[in-house]
């Protein structure tokens, strides 16, 4: 099991932010927030950083007043960062 990198992802989610449509830079505006929260709070134990990242993303998904399709559009967002920034394991 490959450790996230929540710098990679942010990097990443900055990039589709500024080169994305519309729903894509709300997706990745949307996540960067819960990004830099993550890593903030498991600066200490980054091996934790997907577990608190997954929980507060979905713990918000759960209050914000979203439509599905954005809710939908969040999560495969999230799950295509994730598994370009887990491939990432050094620099290109």
């Amino acid at each position: 099991m490959s450790m996230l990198n929540g710098e990679q992802l942010y990097n990443w989610l900055l990039k589709q932010e500024a080169e994305g449509d519309d729903d894509r830079r709300f997706y990745s505006s949307y996540l960067l927030g819960h990004v830099s929260l993550a890593i903030a709070e498991t600066e200490e134990a980054p091996s934790q950083f997907k577990n608190q990242l997954y929980h507060c993303v979905e713990e918000a998904l759960g209050i914000d007043k979203l439509s599905e399709a954005d809710i939908i559009g969040i999560r495969e967002l999230l799950k295509q960062g994730a598994d370009q920034a887990s491939n990432q394991l050094s620099p290109a």
